[in-house]
């Protein structure tokens, strides 16, 4: 596990140098960061902070939840939220954007999808996956049922094999466990498995799952049913994908500059939070620590980060 998180390549960026160099600003007072509950953004927030710290900075982790970590912030109780998904986050979350008290410092890097999950093993007994089409001519998949979301979740399994014709049942899981466990027992077992999952998932990584490629997702999907692969139904195509992005609240670039610059540039892909969540979620290991271990081995990845930044 610690040789995977040591191959990681986080942050990767080269950039210019500048010939002034910004100042640190407040280091006498910690930069708060948001630590929501979800696994996958505890490791944004503490590896992010783990840079800073590296930069000279004292940082403090605040637990917040997402419908309330914007008035948080408002409050001055945080500083810095570093994954944020705009199309769940409350109101004020755009408000307080409008309203300039919250700054949007681009993209984090890790790209929330849904889709069809299967384990790496069937694409040997299905040629020509991951392509959807595969599993329509795949006659080691017969009799398969499909395992959608489970039942209060409102899956959309259902609707998008009915659109594209595919041969197979659905169920739903019994819970979010079913999901996982699932696809764990066919990665082990040999047996094929079509589940209803996302990413990033501690499981992705565990289990090397891949995703089946369905036509991408548009409007004309659902509103006009000659859009796609069927011409009598909508809904022939996969879901449309999310993209996390950072903020800071107001007066952060002229309180602590450097820590500015380097949020700014800061990135985390999915692959990567995909590996440190396996460490946290399979391996039991604190978040705190797994990003600590990154940062200790993962030197060449964030330090020209932190010289852009302090080059600016």
């Amino acid at each position: 596990m610690q040789s995977k998180i040591r191959a990681m390549a986080l942050i990767g960026l080269t950039l210019p140098a500048a010939t002034h160099a910004a100042d640190l600003g407040d280091t006498d007072t910690a930069i708060r960061l948001a630590l929501l509950p979800e696994t996958g953004a505890q490791i944004s927030a503490h590896v992010a902070g783990e840079v800073l710290g590296a930069m000279g900075y004292t940082v403090e982790y605040v637990e917040a939840d997402q419908m309330r970590v914007f008035s948080d912030m408002r409050q001055g109780r945080i500083d810095v939220n570093v994954e944020v998904w705009e199309a769940r986050a409350p109101g004020n979350y755009r408000d307080m954007i409008l309203d300039g008290d919250l700054q949007d410092m681009g993209e984090l890097g890790v790209t929330l999808s849904e889709g069809l999950a299967y384990p790496a093993h069937m694409e040997a007994t299905c040629p020509g996956l991951p392509a959807w089409e595969a599993l329509r001519d795949c006659a080691a998949l017969s009799g398969l049922t499909v395992v959608d979301y489970p039942e209060e979740w409102e899956g959309p399994a259902a609707g998008i094999i009915e659109a594209l014709g595919l041969p197979f049942e659905v169920r739903p899981a019994a819970s979010e466990a079913d999901l996982s466990q699932t696809l764990t027992e066919a990665s082990t077992s040999g047996d094929p498995a079509l589940v209803m999952f996302w990413r990033p998932h501690w499981a992705v990584a565990a289990q090397d799952l891949r995703f089946v490629t369905l036509p991408t997702a548009e409007a004309a999907c659902y509103e006009t049913p000659s859009w796609g692969p069927n011409p009598d139904l909508p809904g022939d195509c996969g879901i449309p994908s999310l993209e996390a992005v950072k903020t800071v609240i107001k007066g952060t670039k002229i309180k602590w500059p450097a820590a500015w610059y380097m949020l700014e540039d800061f990135q985390i892909d999915t692959e990567t939070q995909e590996t440190l969540m396996r460490a946290v979620e399979q391996d039991g290991r604190p978040v705190a620590e797994v990003a600590a271990e990154w940062r200790a081995a993962n030197e060449e990845t964030w330090q020209p980060v932190v010289d852009a930044a302090l080059a600016q």
